[in-house]
């Protein structure tokens, strides 16, 4: 456990990451927020780690932010979630390299080298939603129910995600449900790009997916999140030039031609990490 918020359990090359406050909906106080970066840093340093997947305790995945840090706002006049300063300004300061604290709840999971994937059920609102959203992709509940929820509460969605469902997510879409802070189910949430499927059992089938990727070359599977992270931001001659360059550091190493010899010997391979 870190900060009695979040469960770290690592097997198999597979990390799993719990959030861990079921009797709160593992709504993000500020426990949470310092808990993130923590097991963030634990995963970066662990290289037999292969792929991640985030889930909530208790039925849900997390209901967004814990109402009793709306009581600092209302007192103070502005709140830093990382220090607790009244300074309204706070959250612009860069504390987590292009980021704030909040922001990297989120962000982190797109910087962390190895795939993510999020396990979705019951709540995912606020900024649960803007930590799944940070994660390369999320199966989902059919009872799963989704929102931006910040304009509930009379402030604006400052967790990263509007730098990633632009990528995603139709800007019509995005706006009304920005503005309306309306609650919306699985189906919807599938048929407009914030889920990649509806399962039965959302953890069960995504460690069946992260046990499939964690058979697959490491070293692959790393320069691919990383180019295709980089595709978002770059003109064509600088993917183009980008795929060739990881291809050009991952041919001919011995993970590569395991994963030949693997798949000529039809055994399963033995990466090294």
């Amino acid at each position: 456990m870190i900060n009695n918020r979040i469960r770290l359990v690592v097997e198999n090359h597979i990390a799993h990451v719990t959030l861990s406050r079921a009797d709160k909906m593992n709504a993000l106080d500020s426990e949470m927020f310092a808990a993130i970066p923590l097991v963030g840093e634990q995963i970066r340093q662990n290289s037999s780690i292969r792929v991640v997947v985030i889930s909530g305790d208790g039925g849900n995945f997390c209901a967004g932010l814990d109402k009793s840090n709306f009581s600092s706002i209302l007192n103070n006049n502005g709140v830093s979630i990382e220090s607790g300063s009244s300074d309204a300004t706070a959250l612009a300061e860069r504390t987590h390299g292009i980021a704030n604290a909040a922001q990297y709840a989120a962000w982190m999971w797109r910087e962390l080298p190895m795939p993510v994937i999020a396990a979705v059920d019951g709540f995912c609102l606020g900024g649960g939603l803007q930590i799944a959203l940070g994660a390369d992709f999320r199966y989902a509940k059919a009872n799963s129910q989704f929102s931006i929820l910040e304009m509930r509460w009379g402030i604006v969605p400052d967790m990263s995600s509007t730098q990633i469902m632009r990528h995603m997510i139709r800007d019509d879409v995005i706006r009304e449900l920005t503005y309306t802070a309306k609650i919306f189910g699985a189906e919807q949430a599938k048929e407009w790009g914030f889920i990649t499927d509806i399962v039965d059992d959302p953890l069960a089938h995504a460690m069946s997916v992260a046990q499939e990727i964690a058979g697959k070359n490491p070293d692959a599977i790393r320069a691919a999140k990383k180019i295709i992270d980089a595709s978002y931001y770059q003109t064509a001659q600088e993917g183009l030039l980008m795929e060739s360059v990881e291809q050009d550091k991952i041919m001919g190493t011995p993970n590569q031609i395991e994963a030949v010899m693997a798949e000529l010997q039809k055994r399963q391979p033995d990466f090294k990490d």
